[in-house]
């Protein structure tokens, strides 16, 4: 377990010196204050502008800072052959693929950490009042760190048996899959063909349910989410990354690197 997090805090440090990080991180706080100037353009409905925009942009961009720098940090270290030094050691290919995990992982939580606290000044400037801080607001931003393990766990997958460029179209392919499973789901089950609803159970287990672990609606129209609801979609959605991990350990295991 040391050695797990030894490799997570190096992957850590080393994603804090990517620019793309910085960058996207910049992007996100630049859309989520310039909402406070849009909103102020339409007539009504400006807390749920803000809202949507700031979720929205912390979601977004938090995918892809998961998706680009997880290919980048686990293609590098095998391309370049740095790993090789690492697994001389005794420090196993399942603890290699799991400590790059949890490095990323935290990078990606730092990162919604930093927007959640710009969102909420940004509504807090809106409102000037903390009401929003409820339920909502913590199903909102909560769920998103599950729907980051699962692109992490899908970019250290694809990353550990093929080219950057292929686990990048891959993992983000995967992700957009996910997203549009979950709105197509509801209306597939209701049809008529038989066929089609076993496609749909197969595509349930294969591809990450990501409209599940979407709760952005909760704190644009102020919904209550129950704490029940929100622990079991995290159990999900790190449940389905560490099976990916299990995955892609198992492959990486199996790859010759010398």
């Amino acid at each position: 377990m040391t050695r797990t997090l030894s490799i997570a805090a190096n992957t850590l440090r080393e994603a804090l010196r990517e620019r793309l990080l910085y960058n996207l991180v910049f992007f996100a706080i630049a859309m989520t204050i310039a909402s406070l100037t849009v909103s102020r353009l339409t007539l009504g409905e400006q807390f749920r502008i803000i809202a949507d925009v700031s979720t929205s942009s912390t979601q977004v961009f938090g995918l892809l800072i998961s998706v680009f720098v997880g290919v980048s940090l686990v293609a590098r270290e095998i391309d370049r052959r740095t790993c090789y030094a690492l697994l001389a050691r005794p420090v196993s290919r399942a603890e290699f693929v799991v400590g790059k995990f949890l490095g990323l992982l935290a990078t990606a939580g730092l990162n919604l950490l930093v927007m959640a606290a710009v969102s909420a000044l940004a509504l807090l400037v809106y409102r000037g009042d903390a009401s929003f801080l409820g339920s909502g607001f913590l199903a909102a931003f909560g769920l998103m760190i599950a729907q980051f393990a699962v692109a992490v766990a899908l970019a250290v997958l694809f990353a550990t048996f093929t080219t950057p460029t292929l686990a990048t179209i891959f993992t983000l392919s995967a992700l957009a899959s996910g997203f549009l499973f979950a709105e197509v789901r509801s209306f597939w089950l209701k049809a008529e063909q038989v066929e089609l609803k076993q496609v749909v159970h197969l595509l349930d287990v294969l591809l990450p349910n990501m409209g599940l672990l979407d709760a952005k609606e909760a704190l644009t129209y102020g919904d209550v989410v129950g704490i029940g609801s929100v622990l079991i979609r995290l159990a999900y959605g790190f449940g389905y990354a560490g099976v990916l991990l299990a995955l892609a350990a198992l492959v990486f295991s199996r790859r010759d690197i010398r």
